[in-house]
């Protein structure tokens, strides 16, 4: 039996969704085929140094747990704003690089891990350089990649016409339809491993 766990931000915490995000979608999956179940333990707003810090609790809890599968999903909190209401909570690339790497390893350690990569948002509604996301999201997949974990392009699949229809109208947060999306990429992800 899988017990998945979402680890991250507002995505993994299934925000902006009435149903509960990919992680409350992907427990009723597994619960519906006995395949096992899927816990949330993500948290909106979250940026690496606080995900670092809240990581030893999320490691104990799944360490008890049968077959874990670690679905790290970082969201964009760490990348400055051109104009930034916070500036003093935003990571450097390159210790966003080294935090995921360790939070890869640690969740590693314990079970299985999936890296679903950041997203593309409304730049100018959420006042970020586009260059500069996709430096974060690439560096992300490079790390995970590195450190021989999956990748789940997450960012690489939302195209324009899937952006208009999976993101909720702040341009920040996925909608249902794009929790739904995520959900189904686990699946085929996960699908795809017991075929092989």
């Amino acid at each position: 039996m899988i017990t998945a766990y979402s680890f991250g931000a507002s995505t993994a915490a299934g925000s902006m969704d009435d149903e509960g995000g990919f992680i409350a979608r992907l427990d009723r999956y597994f619960q519906d085929t006995n395949a096992g179940s899927a816990i949330n333990h993500g948290f909106g707003g979250e940026t690496t140094d606080v995900m670092i810090e809240r990581l030893p609790g999320v490691i104990d809890d799944m360490r008890s747990r049968s077959n874990p599968i670690a679905l790290v999903t970082l969201g964009i909190n760490d990348v400055p704003r051109i104009v930034d209401e916070k500036p003093e909570i935003r990571v450097p690339l390159e210790r966003h690089s080294k935090s995921l790497a360790e939070l890869l390893a640690k969740t590693s350690e314990i079970g299985q891990v999936i890296y679903l990569t950041q997203y593309p948002v409304d730049y100018v509604a959420r006042s970020l350089d586009p260059e500069l996301t996709r430096e974060y999201v690439t560096l992300g997949a490079k790390t995970a990649r590195a450190a021989g974990i999956d990748v789940i392009d997450i960012f690489g699949m939302i195209t324009p016409e899937r952006f208009g229809e999976f993101i909720y109208e702040d341009g920040l947060h996925f909608n249902n339809r794009g929790h739904l999306f995520i959900c189904n990429q686990i699946i085929k992800y996960l699908n795809r491993g017991a075929r092989s």
